[in-house]
């Protein structure tokens, strides 16, 4: 079967008509045209991508229609099937998920240096409306805070579903592969956050008189837990000392945090090698190494820490996790919070939000954040 690299796939390059989107991807530098070498143009019918399963009735449970996925690996037949499961549940629930304000702001020079802002529709129960900054994955080198049709509820999905939880939620773009090597697409993600701290008056609707931006909860699935964690410990720059008394918790779902279990053949290790230049660069600047060499005084700025993970991920990744947790509890002192997404694959968890469907991960988070 032809892999993925880990997370959702995002088509950058599209054109449409009526009865058929093309999706390609373009402009990947060798050797990372891996997204094009592995399944070059991809052309999806929507009647196709959308009959992976029945029209949902009250009766169909889409978590069922995962669970009989026989593969665990990140491939291209198990994105689109996991995708097109929650797509018409999705469609029947776009009324709900697009009447959640949003704003689009810029955070950089660049049309990549943007972000959107979701705004709870009531007001917060607290004195405070609590802020969650959640970044998306894509291997790297694919990924867009905003999907084209038929897939353009999937993200909007994440932020409606935490906004009527009472968050404000920013969804930033980052600079990919093709355009920064790290720690470019880690220092974007600061940027955000940064731009968050900085402007609570773009965060501030009469339903949330008061965000809490000093008290931010940083949350990334993938590629993004990836960046997410980098942002907090890439070396010193004039924002940190704002940055990291500004961060109450880090929520990381499923990074690639190392990729020692990963195959060697896997195309993600190439992805890895040019993005950190070198070998002996994915070991320093993966999550695994940037906490070894993190120094004493950044580590006791470490917030409190949860790490999520499909139940069905590949086995790498659950290593790569299990790893991870032991290495944060050496590291830190304190033994990081763990949540299992039942039933989920690598893509599914985020696809489901929204839907009243296989949500009970993302309920955990919201438990532990006011915990």
């Amino acid at each position: 079967m032809k892999r993925l690299t880990a997370s959702l796939v995002v088509y950058r390059n599209y054109t449409c008509n009526c009865s058929k989107t093309t999706f390609s991807i373009t402009a990947l530098p060798d050797p990372c045209r891996y997204y094009s070498g592995l399944y070059g143009t991809l052309e999806q019918d929507h009647a196709a991508l959308r009959s992976r399963i029945p029209t949902p009735r009250p009766t169909i449970k889409v978590m069922d229609t995962i669970a009989e996925l026989k593969s665990r690996e990140i491939e291209a037949d198990i994105v689109s099937a996991s995708i097109g499961a929650f797509l018409p549940l999705l469609e029947e629930k776009r009324t709900a998920i697009q009447e959640i304000p949003r704003k689009t702001f810029r955070y950089g020079s660049t049309d990549r240096h943007q972000l959107d802002v979701y705004y709870p529709v009531a007001p917060s129960a607290s004195e405070k409306t609590q802020v969650l900054v959640w970044i998306y994955g894509g291997g790297f080198t694919t990924g867009e805070r905003q999907f084209p049709p038929p897939a353009d509820l999937l993200y909007a999905c994440v932020g409606a579903y935490f906004a009527r939880r009472g968050f404000v939620v920013v969804i930033p773009d980052y600079r990919l592969l093709h355009d920064a090597i790290f720690p470019g697409g880690a220092e974007d993600v600061r940027d955000a956050i940064l731009w968050t701290i900085n402007n609570p008056a773009h965060l501030t609707t009469p339903t949330t008189p008061n965000p809490d931006t000093k008290g931010i909860f940083l949350m990334g699935h993938s590629a993004g837990a990836v960046y997410a964690f980098s942002a907090f410990v890439i070396p010193e720059t004039a924002g940190s000392a704002i940055l990291r008394p500004s961060i109450a918790g880090l929520i990381l779902c499923a990074g690639p945090y190392h990729l020692d279990a990963l195959d060697p053949a896997d195309p993600l290790h190439d992805v890895a090698k040019q993005l950190c230049g070198g070998e002996q660069g994915v070991q320093e600047k993966s999550p695994m190494g940037l906490l070894r060499d993190a120094s004493d005084a950044v580590v006791a700025q470490f917030p409190r820490t949860v790490l999520v993970i499909a139940e069905r991920e590949p086995d790498w990744l659950l290593a790569a996790d299990d790893a991870f947790a032991k290495a944060l509890e050496a590291r830190t002192g304190k033994k990081p919070a763990r949540i299992v997404a039942q039933g989920h694959n690598h893509i599914s968890p985020n696809v489901a939000l929204g839907t009243g469907q296989g949500e009970a991960w993302a309920e955990e988070v919201v438990t532990w954040i006011r915990s």
